[in-house]
């Protein structure tokens, strides 16, 4: 099986994933990420491909590159884990996490069944019924799952805003919750498209939380990305894959 990585620079999973695979020598082809990825539905990076298929978002480790490299990914995959993939890969991926946090529910993402298949890993081990299952369990169990998730989400989204300020020079201290609204809306949506009917706009609780985590936890998460990137940058091997 022809297994493909699309990866970035900046993406410090694409370099731990890169550097896993090569010091356990697989056969994997790591390409890095560009625009015309977006029609191959790589709303997230690290994204696999196996033989031309989208399998996997990050979270990706070198044990499953392996099995797919073996052909050994397939197995049965209960609803509850695939629930939980799915939760977990929305968590990882800030274009699908903005957008749960936009509308407050993981259903806009749900009429996306390739998103679905990926998130839940049920194309990964080769179980599509386990996709149907857990998006009509996650329909069913929407606000809970939302609610229970929901701080962890607010931190992750938090952290992936801090690493933008951090290319821009800007302190998290800067961001208010306006701000931070205005930034949700940008991340969560093409164009148009990702928008709430009948009017769209970010809940305030929503971006004041965003900006309290900021107050709270910015400076400490700007540190720890800018440790990561100075780590990314220092390796010449991984960087060489960009030209």
């Amino acid at each position: 099986m022809a297994v493909e990585v699309v990866v970035h620079h900046t993406c410090s999973s694409s370099w731990k994933l890169y550097r896993d695979a090569k010091a356990r020598g697989l056969q994997a082809r790591f390409v890095p990420a560009s625009l015309a990825d977006l029609r191959r539905a790589v709303l997230g990076i690290p994204a696999v491909f196996a033989d031309g298929r989208l399998v996997l978002y990050d979270p990706v480790t070198a044990d499953d590159l392996e099995a797919l490299l073996k052909g050994s990914a397939g197995r049965d995959l209960p609803v509850d884990e695939a629930v939980q993939n799915f939760v977990t890969g929305v968590v990882y991926n800030q274009a699908l996490l903005s957008l749960a946090l936009l509308h407050k529910s993981f259903r806009p993402i749900l009429a996306d069944r390739e998103a679905v298949e990926v998130l839940t890993r049920a194309r990964f081990h080769g179980a599509p019924e386990a996709a149907e299952a857990a998006a009509r369990e996650i329909s069913r169990r929407d606000a809970q799952l939302f609610s229970e998730n929901r701080e962890k989400m607010l931190r992750a989204l938090a952290y992936g805003l801090v690493r933008e300020l951090y290319w821009l020079g800007v302190s998290p201290s800067n961001v208010d919750a306006e701000r931070a609204a205005m930034w949700i809306m940008a991340k969560a949506t093409v164009g148009r498209i990702g928008l709430q009917y009948p009017r769209p706009h970010v809940d305030r609780d929503i971006a004041e939380a965003v900006a309290a985590i900021l107050k709270e936890r910015g400076g400490h998460y700007l540190e720890k990305i800018a440790e990561e990137q100075a780590a990314i940058s220092s390796d010449r091997d991984f960087l060489s894959l960009f030209g």
